[in-house]
């Protein structure tokens, strides 16, 4: 009995652990620990405080619900022009997937719900199957694929959250999160790509192919599309994504890419800099490497070796100065370093699975970068006004979720058996354990050996037959066949 008990304790630890280190409602899967990846004295630190990275999260996360979302339920465009704040009454598509994506992270459905409630009264038009109205108030027209490639994605992630009964079942004015994700999938692959090249929008026409944007290049999205259903094949529009950024070949060996070309690989009619488009490209082909271990996607990640090329030099200053935006020769923007900046390139840095490059650059210096100065609790530098944009606050939560192993491909973990969160309570007192109802109440209770021993509450949300879905070893170790908890002979 005794060995079972530790046996039972180590096991216990892990999962309460590993509870620890994201906001989603099921054990995170191993896959997702990048300590490996990070510096020594990053690494060391993550073990005192295990938490740290997750409550960061939460604290941008309830700066950028305050700040940025707006009582109708938008996500606002607010940025700065000139010095001034702009754009508290404004919302553009885009943000609406941010926002979604960054709910479904954080386990916030009401969130979640609001979000993509009030893009469906402002933005969506059903004759076009799309957020056609990509700027609210302002009406204009034409849907930006990386909006709805973003909200695709997060529907399809909350569509397998409420199968598994870790999210609320949700059903409204005859839409719920599957048959909108469909639309959104069969929109993108019919209304916003031609010729098998995923086009910037579904108002382009012709000119789209002149003016292919490869920071909507999203292999992950597609690839968890693909995953979902069966009626349409996203595989020859990945294919060409890949072809069309290669075809830049001098930013391709240094993983940048231009925000805008056409699908020959010629300068685009908006210019082929890499800027506040582009910049996103890291992070989009990242998750194709980290999800899918993409051979490409991995190879454009390591090729970012040749842009920051300082990450060897003991002082990140340096490395960390490299993150910004880069001129169509592949040339650093001087001064362009930022929070939005430094979260999209250390995705593909981690994404590169090169120890001896992600060593270097994610450490303690980077990651207090990203998740602020303290003075708020918004990611970024108050002083430089990243606290002030919606945008960067957008793209520096989602890197550093990325980063941190607290997004994952919410659609893979629920394939197999998902072991909602286990939650700890310390309760001191001696060996017993506390039989639990694991029936109606889908939970059960197991009090540790020893002194100063913790009580834990296992919750399966639904019934008995949720239960099921957890591990095997679990189930016997912990329940007997009525549903008591007990200890095995």
């Amino acid at each position: 009995m005794k060995k079972w008990m530790m046996a039972c304790v180590a096991m216990l630890g892990i999962w309460t652990h590993s509870e620890a280190q994201w906001n989603l409602p099921y054990v995170r899967p191993a896959k997702y620990d990048y300590s490996s990846y990070y510096s020594a004295a990053l690494a060391s630190g993550l073990k005192d405080d295990p938490s740290f990275l997750k409550a960061a999260l939460q604290k941008g996360w309830g700066y950028y619900k305050t700040t940025f979302i707006l009582s109708n339920g938008l996500v606002c465009h607010r940025r700065k022009e000139n010095g001034q704040v702009i754009g508290t009454n404004e919302a553009v598509s885009e943000g609406q997937g941010y926002g979604m994506l960054l709910s479904v992270l954080m386990n916030d459905q009401a969130t979640f719900n609001r979000i993509f409630e009030a893009a469906n009264q402002f933005m969506w038009r059903d004759d076009h199957k799309s957020y056609f109205i990509w700027n609210w108030p302002s009406g204009a027209q034409g849907s930006a694929t990386d909006a709805d490639i973003d909200v695709g994605m997060a529907l399809v992630f909350a569509d397998e959250l409420q199968k598994k009964k870790l999210w609320q079942p949700y059903s409204k004015g005859g839409i719920d999160y599957h048959s909108r994700a469909m639309d959104i999938i069969r929109s993108i692959r019919k209304n916003m790509s031609s010729q098998d090249f995923l086009l910037p929008g579904d108002n382009w026409g012709g000119d789209g192919l002149n003016n292919l944007n490869p920071s909507y290049f999203a292999p992950a999205n597609m690839k968890v599309f693909d995953a979902y259903q069966s009626e349409v094949d996203f595989s020859p529009v990945i294919a060409n994504c890949y072809a069309v950024m290669k075809k830049c070949s001098a930013q391709w060996q240094k993983g940048q890419t231009p925000d805008w070309i056409t699908k020959d690989g010629n300068k685009g009619s908006k210019g082929n800099d890499m800027l506040d488009d582009g910049i996103r490209a890291p992070y989009r082909i990242g998750l194709d490497a980290l999800w899918f271990g993409d051979a490409t996607a991995i190879e454009f990640c390591r090729n970012s070796r040749n842009t920051l090329s300082e990450y060897a030099n003991a002082d990140s200053r340096f490395v960390l100065n490299q993150m910004g935006l880069y001129n169509a020769g592949g040339t650093l923007i001087t001064g362009s370093s930022a929070l939005d900046h430094m979260a999209m390139w250390s995705t593909a840095v981690l994404a590169s699975g090169d120890k001896t490059y992600t060593t270097k650059v994610i450490g303690r210096d980077l990651i207090l970068r990203l998740v602020g100065d303290g003075l708020t609790d918004a990611f970024g530098s108050t002083q430089l006004g990243e606290i002030d944009y919606y945008y960067k606050q957008s793209l520096g939560l989602m890197g550093f979720a990325a980063i941190t192993g607290q997004f994952p491909n919410v659609l893979e973990d629920m394939k197999g058996n998902v072991i909602p969160v286990a939650l700890v309570r310390p309760e001191p007192r001696g060996a017993r354990v506390l039989a639990g109802d694991a029936g109606s109440q889908g939970a059960g209770i197991l009090n540790l050996e020893g002194p100063g021993a913790s009580s834990i509450w296992f919750a399966w949300p639904g019934s008995t037959s949720a239960l099921s879905r957890a591990s095997a070893s679990l189930r016997s170790a912990i329940f007997s066949a009525d549903g008591k908890a007990s200890l095995p002979r």
